[in-house]
Protein backbone atom coordinates (compact mmCIF):
# COMPACT_ATOMS: atom_id res chain seq x y z
CA UNK A 1 0.00 0.00 0.00
CA UNK A 2 1.04 3.39 -1.01
CA UNK A 3 2.47 6.33 1.29
CA UNK A 4 -0.67 8.00 -0.11
CA UNK A 5 -3.35 6.22 0.58
CA UNK A 6 -2.22 5.09 3.93
CA UNK A 7 -2.40 8.86 4.96
CA UNK A 8 -5.70 9.03 3.47
CA UNK A 9 -7.11 6.19 5.18
CA UNK A 10 -5.72 7.82 8.55
CA UNK A 11 -7.02 11.21 7.93
CA UNK A 12 -10.78 9.48 7.27
CA UNK A 13 -10.67 7.82 10.95
CA UNK A 14 -9.55 10.88 12.54
CA UNK A 15 -12.32 11.78 15.26
CA UNK A 16 -13.27 14.78 17.36
CA UNK A 17 -10.97 17.23 19.74
CA UNK A 18 -10.67 17.61 23.33
CA UNK A 19 -11.75 21.12 22.79
CA UNK A 20 -14.63 20.38 20.59
CA UNK A 21 -15.79 17.67 23.11
CA UNK A 22 -15.80 20.59 26.11
CA UNK A 23 -17.53 22.79 23.99
CA UNK A 24 -20.31 20.52 22.77
CA UNK A 25 -20.92 19.22 26.37
CA UNK A 26 -20.87 22.82 27.39
CA UNK A 27 -23.89 23.64 24.72
CA UNK A 28 -25.63 20.69 25.75
CA UNK A 29 -25.42 21.62 29.36
CA UNK A 30 -26.64 25.01 29.05
CA UNK A 31 -29.41 23.80 26.58
CA UNK A 32 -30.49 20.98 29.44
CA UNK A 33 -30.38 23.89 32.30
CA UNK A 34 -32.53 26.08 29.91
CA UNK A 35 -35.11 23.06 29.72
CA UNK A 36 -34.67 22.08 32.82
CA UNK A 37 -35.50 25.71 34.36
CA UNK A 38 -38.70 26.13 32.00
CA UNK A 39 -40.18 22.61 32.57
CA UNK A 40 -40.13 23.24 36.51
CA UNK A 41 -41.80 26.45 35.92
CA UNK A 42 -44.35 24.34 34.38
CA UNK A 43 -44.68 21.56 37.01
CA UNK A 44 -44.76 24.31 39.85
CA UNK A 45 -47.69 26.38 37.69
CA UNK A 46 -49.83 22.97 37.28
CA UNK A 47 -49.23 22.26 40.82
CA UNK A 48 -50.55 25.60 42.13
CA UNK A 49 -53.75 25.52 39.63
CA UNK A 50 -54.51 22.09 40.66
CA UNK A 51 -54.01 23.06 44.17
CA UNK A 52 -56.62 26.17 43.38
CA UNK A 53 -58.84 23.85 41.54
CA UNK A 54 -58.78 21.30 44.43
CA UNK A 55 -59.89 24.41 47.03
CA UNK A 56 -62.52 25.76 45.18
CA UNK A 57 -64.28 22.34 45.41
CA UNK A 58 -64.03 22.54 48.98
CA UNK A 59 -65.87 25.66 48.62
CA UNK A 60 -67.99 24.74 46.74
CA UNK A 61 -68.63 21.39 48.92
CA UNK A 62 -68.92 22.86 51.86
CA UNK A 63 -71.59 25.25 50.38
CA UNK A 64 -73.55 22.88 48.80
CA UNK A 65 -73.77 20.83 52.20
CA UNK A 66 -74.68 23.60 53.99
CA UNK A 67 -77.38 24.53 51.67
CA UNK A 68 -78.73 21.79 51.33
CA UNK A 69 -79.33 20.76 55.27
CA UNK A 70 -80.68 23.99 56.18
CA UNK A 71 -83.04 24.31 53.50
CA UNK A 72 -84.34 20.67 54.44
CA UNK A 73 -84.91 21.86 58.41
CA UNK A 74 -87.25 20.07 59.83
CA UNK A 75 -89.20 21.19 63.13
CA UNK A 76 -89.04 17.63 64.85
CA UNK A 77 -87.48 18.50 68.08
CA UNK A 78 -85.38 15.46 69.65
CA UNK A 79 -84.22 14.05 73.04
CA UNK A 80 -80.13 14.06 73.93
CA UNK A 81 -78.03 11.81 75.64
CA UNK A 82 -79.19 12.75 78.92
CA UNK A 83 -83.14 12.15 77.97
CA UNK A 84 -83.49 16.25 77.95
CA UNK A 85 -85.56 17.61 75.40
CA UNK A 86 -83.76 19.83 72.49
CA UNK A 87 -85.61 21.97 70.04
CA UNK A 88 -85.60 21.25 66.68
CA UNK A 89 -82.80 24.22 65.92
CA UNK A 90 -80.67 25.40 68.48
CA UNK A 91 -77.57 27.50 69.15
CA UNK A 92 -74.76 27.40 71.81
CA UNK A 93 -73.48 30.99 71.70
CA UNK A 94 -70.38 29.91 74.02
CA UNK A 95 -69.14 27.23 71.48
CA UNK A 96 -70.98 28.89 68.14
CA UNK A 97 -72.20 25.69 67.72
CA UNK A 98 -75.69 25.13 65.66
CA UNK A 99 -77.41 22.10 65.72
CA UNK A 100 -80.97 21.26 63.80
CA UNK A 101 -82.92 18.35 62.58
CA UNK A 102 -83.16 18.17 59.21
CA UNK A 103 -85.60 15.76 56.19
CA UNK A 104 -84.79 14.69 53.11
CA UNK A 105 -82.03 12.21 53.98
CA UNK A 106 -81.94 9.49 51.46
CA UNK A 107 -81.74 5.77 51.99
CA UNK A 108 -80.23 4.27 49.07
CA UNK A 109 -79.34 1.11 50.94
CA UNK A 110 -82.46 1.03 52.80
CA UNK A 111 -80.94 0.81 55.96
CA UNK A 112 -83.30 0.74 59.45
CA UNK A 113 -82.90 4.47 59.68
CA UNK A 114 -85.41 7.21 59.13
CA UNK A 115 -85.32 10.22 56.92
CA UNK A 116 -84.38 12.95 59.31
CA UNK A 117 -81.20 13.41 60.39
CA UNK A 118 -79.46 15.49 63.40
CA UNK A 119 -77.28 17.29 62.20
CA UNK A 120 -74.39 20.18 63.78
CA UNK A 121 -71.79 22.62 62.93
CA UNK A 122 -69.19 23.51 64.94
CA UNK A 123 -65.38 24.95 65.26
CA UNK A 124 -62.41 22.15 66.22
CA UNK A 125 -58.83 22.65 66.40
CA UNK A 126 -57.17 21.34 63.34
CA UNK A 127 -54.34 19.66 64.73
CA UNK A 128 -52.75 18.42 61.60
CA UNK A 129 -52.32 21.72 60.30
CA UNK A 130 -49.19 24.11 60.96
CA UNK A 131 -49.84 27.79 61.79
CA UNK A 132 -48.56 30.34 58.79
CA UNK A 133 -45.17 31.25 59.26
CA UNK A 134 -44.74 34.64 61.90
CA UNK A 135 -48.12 33.47 63.34
CA UNK A 136 -48.85 32.01 66.73
CA UNK A 137 -52.39 31.13 66.10
CA UNK A 138 -53.81 28.23 65.45
CA UNK A 139 -55.87 26.83 62.75
CA UNK A 140 -59.44 25.40 63.18
CA UNK A 141 -61.66 23.27 60.92
CA UNK A 142 -65.50 23.31 60.08
CA UNK A 143 -66.83 20.55 61.17
CA UNK A 144 -70.55 18.80 60.07
CA UNK A 145 -71.17 16.01 63.16
CA UNK A 146 -74.68 13.99 62.60
CA UNK A 147 -76.14 10.93 64.48
CA UNK A 148 -77.46 8.10 63.14
CA UNK A 149 -80.23 8.28 65.36
CA UNK A 150 -82.90 11.71 66.53
CA UNK A 151 -83.20 10.48 69.97
CA UNK A 152 -80.11 9.95 71.26
CA UNK A 153 -78.77 7.49 73.94
CA UNK A 154 -75.80 7.80 76.00
CA UNK A 155 -73.61 5.59 74.31
CA UNK A 156 -74.46 7.09 70.77
CA UNK A 157 -71.51 7.98 68.75
CA UNK A 158 -71.52 10.48 66.67
CA UNK A 159 -69.98 11.02 62.89
CA UNK A 160 -67.81 14.11 62.04
CA UNK A 161 -66.97 15.14 58.74
CA UNK A 162 -64.25 17.96 57.91
CA UNK A 163 -65.94 20.14 55.32
CA UNK A 164 -63.43 23.06 55.09
CA UNK A 165 -60.05 23.98 56.58
CA UNK A 166 -57.43 26.46 57.30
CA UNK A 167 -60.56 28.34 59.12
CA UNK A 168 -59.57 31.53 61.26
CA UNK A 169 -63.26 32.61 62.46
CA UNK A 170 -66.79 31.72 62.23
CA UNK A 171 -69.81 33.91 63.08
CA UNK A 172 -73.67 33.10 63.41
CA UNK A 173 -76.70 35.36 62.61
CA UNK A 174 -80.10 34.38 62.36
CA UNK A 175 -83.25 36.35 61.27
CA UNK A 176 -86.37 36.01 62.56
CA UNK A 177 -89.66 36.07 60.63
CA UNK A 178 -90.05 40.21 60.40
CA UNK A 179 -86.92 40.29 59.23
CA UNK A 180 -84.28 40.95 61.93
CA UNK A 181 -81.15 40.60 62.22
CA UNK A 182 -79.87 38.94 65.81
CA UNK A 183 -76.44 37.12 66.66
CA UNK A 184 -78.15 35.00 68.91
CA UNK A 185 -81.33 32.71 68.80
CA UNK A 186 -83.60 33.02 69.60
CA UNK A 187 -83.30 36.76 70.44
CA UNK A 188 -83.22 38.09 73.38
CA UNK A 189 -86.10 40.64 72.89
CA UNK A 190 -89.09 41.13 70.21
CA UNK A 191 -90.02 37.56 69.73
CA UNK A 192 -93.27 35.62 71.44
CA UNK A 193 -91.90 32.55 71.66
CA UNK A 194 -89.56 32.04 75.07
CA UNK A 195 -86.52 29.58 74.72
CA UNK A 196 -87.01 26.31 74.92
CA UNK A 197 -87.77 22.92 73.48
CA UNK A 198 -90.57 24.60 71.31
CA UNK A 199 -89.01 27.51 69.82
CA UNK A 200 -89.09 27.21 65.87
CA UNK A 201 -86.37 28.08 63.62
CA UNK A 202 -85.28 30.88 61.96
CA UNK A 203 -86.37 32.03 58.54
CA UNK A 204 -82.70 32.26 57.44
CA UNK A 205 -79.24 32.20 58.63
CA UNK A 206 -76.11 34.11 57.74
CA UNK A 207 -72.44 32.48 58.64
CA UNK A 208 -69.40 34.37 57.90
CA UNK A 209 -66.47 32.90 57.62
CA UNK A 210 -62.80 33.91 57.42
CA UNK A 211 -60.50 31.26 56.05
CA UNK A 212 -56.69 31.67 55.65
CA UNK A 213 -56.45 31.79 51.83
CA UNK A 214 -60.15 33.43 50.79
CA UNK A 215 -60.27 35.79 53.13
CA UNK A 216 -64.03 36.95 55.10
CA UNK A 217 -66.42 34.88 53.28
CA UNK A 218 -70.48 35.77 53.81
CA UNK A 219 -73.30 33.02 52.91
CA UNK A 220 -76.51 33.60 53.50
CA UNK A 221 -79.05 30.32 53.60
CA UNK A 222 -82.84 30.52 53.66
CA UNK A 223 -84.08 27.50 56.28
CA UNK A 224 -86.75 25.01 56.07
CA UNK A 225 -90.34 25.79 54.07
CA UNK A 226 -91.22 25.01 57.46
CA UNK A 227 -90.08 27.71 59.63
CA UNK A 228 -90.97 30.09 56.64
CA UNK A 229 -94.62 28.83 56.63
CA UNK A 230 -95.22 29.53 60.12
CA UNK A 231 -93.52 33.18 60.13
CA UNK A 232 -96.75 34.64 60.33
CA UNK A 233 -98.26 33.57 62.87
CA UNK A 234 -94.91 33.75 65.13
CA UNK A 235 -94.58 37.22 63.93
CA UNK A 236 -95.36 39.72 67.33
CA UNK A 237 -97.12 42.21 64.43
CA UNK A 238 -101.28 41.00 64.04
CA UNK A 239 -101.94 39.59 60.84
CA UNK A 240 -103.34 42.52 58.18
CA UNK A 241 -107.29 42.61 58.27
CA UNK A 242 -108.65 42.51 54.20
CA UNK A 243 -109.96 45.76 53.77
CA UNK A 244 -113.26 46.61 52.81
CA UNK A 245 -114.35 45.75 49.28
CA UNK A 246 -111.83 42.79 49.40
CA UNK A 247 -112.63 39.01 47.60
CA UNK A 248 -111.62 37.55 50.92
CA UNK A 249 -113.71 40.05 52.72
CA UNK A 250 -117.28 40.28 51.61
CA UNK A 251 -119.96 42.70 52.53
CA UNK A 252 -123.03 40.20 54.70
CA UNK A 253 -125.57 39.85 51.65
CA UNK A 254 -128.97 41.68 51.79
CA UNK A 255 -132.06 41.08 53.14
CA UNK A 256 -134.43 38.98 51.15
CA UNK A 257 -136.19 35.72 50.53
CA UNK A 258 -132.81 33.99 49.50
CA UNK A 259 -131.22 35.34 53.31
CA UNK A 260 -133.64 33.12 55.00
CA UNK A 261 -131.61 33.82 58.47
CA UNK A 262 -132.83 37.70 58.22
CA UNK A 263 -135.84 39.63 58.31
CA UNK A 264 -137.41 40.20 54.97
CA UNK A 265 -137.20 44.23 53.82
CA UNK A 266 -140.80 45.49 54.08
CA UNK A 267 -143.15 45.55 51.29
CA UNK A 268 -143.43 49.21 50.28
CA UNK A 269 -147.17 50.46 50.64
CA UNK A 270 -149.23 50.96 47.40
CA UNK A 271 -150.10 54.03 45.84
CA UNK A 272 -153.59 55.56 46.70
CA UNK A 273 -155.61 55.29 43.62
Amino acid sequence: MSRTALAGRRHAQRGFTLLELIVVIGIFGIFAAMAYGGLNGVLKTRQRIEQGLQRTEDYDRAYLRLRTDFQNASGRIVRDGNGDDQPAFGYDSYTQRVEFTRGGWQNLLSLPRPTLERVSYLLEEDETAEAPRGRLDKQMKLVRRSWYVLDRAPQTKSVDVTLLDKVQSLKWQFYDPSGVKSDNWPPSSGFTVPPGPKQPPPTAVEIEITTADWGELRMLFRVGAEGVSRAPELSKAPPPTAPVGDPTNPPPPPNGPDNPGNKPDPVPDAPEQ
